[in-house]
C-alpha cells in the first residue's frame, strides 16, 4: 500500500477528520436527531409565521372595502339635494399626488370649516349623516375618501401615518381654492377617521376643535386585539405572529405601525376634543377613549353612548348626538 505523502494539506484534512469523528462519539445519535428536528421545526415555524402574517398584514393595511355602490348611486345624491343642500364634487391632490375625490358642501366663505373624516373600509358616504347635520347648522363641509377608499387613489391604508399629510393637504387646498379661514376649522370623524383627526390635531395647533367618535389609542394596540380576536391564538404564539405581522405590514405599506399612536400625542392637543364612544362597541374597546381622554392636554369631554356599537352612536341616540355635535362646532369655531 503506497503511504500519502504528510504535506501542510494533507495533514489539515486528517486533522479535521479526526475532530469530526470525535465529535460524533461525544454526542450520540439521539442528541444529534433532536437538533436536526429542531432546525425543522425553527424553519416550519418561520415558515408558518410569514404564511399567517402575510394575510394578516394584508386584513391591516388593504382591508376589504365597501363597495363604491353608494357612490355611484343617484340615490345618495338625490339624498342631499332634497335636504335643500347644495355639494360639489372635488378633487384634491395630496402631499404626494395620490387623488383624494369627495364632495363640498359651502355655507358661505366666511363660515366656519369642518373636514369629516370616515372609517376603515368605508367611504364619504358613512360620515354623511354628521355632514348634513353640521352644514345645516351653517357650517362649510368637507367629506372626502380617503386614501385607499373609495374613489380615491392610493394602494394602502396607514391609520393616519400619510393620512394626516391628506388632511393638511386637504385643508390647504380649501384655503387656496375655496378661500376658507384656516382659523376657523375643526375635524371631527369616526374610528380610523377619528384617530386620524386626534393626529392632525397633535400636529397642527391652529386647529380649532375635534369631534372623535370611536378612536383607537394606538394602532399596535387595536392590531393585537385585533389578531388575538381573528385567531383566537395563546400568547406565547400571538407574539411572533403579531411582530411578524407588523413588520410585514411596515414593509408593505412603507410606514411604521408603532408611530401612529394617537394616545402618545394627545397631551399636544391643544383645542377642545369631544370624545364618544358606544359601551356596546364591538371592535374598539371604550378603554381606548378613556386612555385618550385622561391624558389630552386642552379643553375635553367623554360621552359613553349607552348600548350603541361601533361608530353607531349617532343611529343609536341621533337626536342627542346631532344637537351635541352642533353645539359643539358651533361653540369652539364661532367664538
Amino acid at each position: 500500500m503506497s503511504e500519502l505523502p504528510l504535506n501542510k494539506e494533507t495533514t489539515t484534512a486528517l486533522q479535521a477528520e479526526i475532530s469530526l469523528k470525535v465529535v460524533r462519539a461525544r454526542f450520540p445519535f439521539w442528541l444529534r436527531l433532536a437538533g436536526y428536528v429542531a432546525l425543522g421545526a425553527a424553519g416550519s415555524l418561520t415558515i408558518a409565521l410569514g404564511a399567517a402574517s402575510y394575510p394578516l398584514s394584508g386584513l391591516l393595511i388593504r382591508p376589504r372595502l365597501k363597495r363604491l355602490s353608494q357612490l355611484k348611486s343617484p340615490h345618495v345624491r338625490h339624498l342631499i339635494r332634497r335636504s335643500g343642500i347644495e355639494f360639489e364634487d372635488v378633487t384634491i391632490p395630496s402631499f404626494d399626488g395620490t387623488r383624494l375625490y369627495g364632495w363640498w358642501m359651502s355655507a358661505g366663505q366666511s363660515a366656519p370649516t369642518v373636514v369629516v373624516l370616515h372609517g376603515v373600509k368605508k367611504n364619504r358616504t358613512d360620515v354623511l349623516r354628521a355632514a348634513l347635520v353640521l352644514r345645516r347648522a351653517g357650517l362649510n363641509v368637507l367629506m372626502f375618501d380617503g386614501r385607499a377608499h373609495g374613489n380615491s387613489e392610493g394602494r394602502y391604508v396607514t391609520y393616519g401615518f400619510y393620512e394626516r399629510r391628506d388632511v393638511e393637504s386637504a385643508i390647504d387646498w380649501l384655503v387656496k381654492e375655496k378661500e376658507i379661514n384656516r382659523d376657523s376649522v375643526g375635524l371631527a370623524g369616526e374610528s380610523m377617521g377619528a384617530a386620524i383627526a386626534l393626529q392632525v390635531a397633535a400636529h397642527n395647533p391652529w386647529i380649532r376643535a375635534v369631534w372623535a367618535d370611536s378612536p383607537f389609542a394606538s394602532l399596535r394596540r387595536v392590531t393585537e386585539e385585533f389578531v388575538r380576536r381573528f385567531t383566537g391564538l395563546p400568547g406565547a404564539v400571538l407574539n411572533p405572529v403579531l411582530w411578524t405581522t407588523i413588520q410585514v405590514a411596515n414593509y408593505r405599506g412603507s410606514f411604521d405601525v408603532h408611530s401612529v399612536d394617537p394616545l402618545s400625542l394627545a397631551a399636544r392637543i391643544k383645542c377642545p376634543v369631544y370624545l364618544v364612544h358606544g359601551t356596546a362597541d364591538e371592535l374598539i374597546a371604550t378603554a381606548h377613549s378613556e386612555s385618550i381622554h385622561a391624558v389630552l392636554g386642552g379643553e375635553k369631554e367623554i360621552w359613553f353612548v349607552e348600548g350603541a356599537r361601533h361608530a353607531r352612536s349617532i343611529r343609536h341616540a341621533r337626536s342627542d348626538y346631532s344637537e351635541r355635535l352642533t353645539r359643539f362646532f358651533k361653540e369652539k369655531l364661532e367664538a
